[in-house]
C-alpha cells in the first residue's frame, strides 16, 4: 500500500492534506479522488452553496504531484457539458 495525499485546489485557497490515505495504487487513488468532487459538490447543491472547487491534486510523501483531477473532469460523466445550457434558458423550457 502506497500513501496517497489529496490537496484541494480550491478558487481562492488550497488545502493540503496533512495525513494522507492509503490505496494499493494510483488508479484507485484517483477513484477516490473523482469521488470526493462528486460528493463535495453534491453537498453544496444541498445546501444551495457556490462550488469553488478547481482540482484535487495527488501527491506521494514527498510531495511530488502524481495526478489532477479537476473538477469538469469528475462530474463530465454523470453532468454531461451538453446538458448544461451555455445562455439564458428560453421561457418555454419550464
Amino acid at each position: 500500500m502506497q500513501r496517497f495525499y489529496f490537496h484541494l485546489n480550491y478558487l481562492h485557497n488550497f488545502i493540503v492534506d496533512l495525513e494522507g490515505a492509503e490505496y494499493p495504487d494510483l488508479q484507485l487513488a484517483k477513484s477516490e479522488a473523482v469521488q470526493g468532487i462528486r460528493d463535495l459538490a453534491a453537498n453544496c447543491l444541498r445546501w444551495g452553496e457556490e462550488f469553488k472547487l478547481g482540482s484535487v491534486r495527488i501527491c506521494d510523501a514527498d510531495g511530488t504531484a502524481l495526478e489532477e483531477v479537476f473538477v469538469q473532469e469528475a462530474l463530465a460523466a454523470i453532468i454531461p457539458v451538453s446538458a448544461v445550457p451555455s445562455g439564458p434558458i428560453p421561457a418555454t423550457f419550464f
